[in-house]
């Protein structure tokens, strides 16, 4: 494995994955009205506040970013197959 488990009480840190990450998000749920209604979502996402601001607690809140499947990628048309192994595993793409 590249990456380590650590416990739930362990600080946080830039590059951290987070499974299961209560996220708030709000969808309009109908055409008719104006009023978004909240809904919470559990996803997989990563950690990008700078980790001196999290090691020095001058944060509130953590910004982070949803960890996407490979082949979620592939299906929908953002990656082809060859540039997975080709590329990204090299560190040759962004995002």
């Amino acid at each position: 494995m590249i990456y380590l488990h650590v416990t739930p009480d362990s600080p946080l840190s830039q590059g951290d994955i987070i499974d299961c990450c209560p996220i708030l998000v709000w969808e309009d749920l109908s055409t008719e009205s104006t009023a978004l209604d909240p809904v919470e979502l559990k996803l997989r996402v990563i950690v990008v506040t700078q980790a001196c601001d999290l090691a020095q607690s001058r944060v509130t809140r953590v910004v982070v970013a949803v960890v996407h499947s490979a082949q979620t990628l592939v299906d929908q048309g953002v990656l082809k197959g060859k540039a997975i192994t080709d590329q990204i595993r090299s560190h040759r793409v962004y995002g």
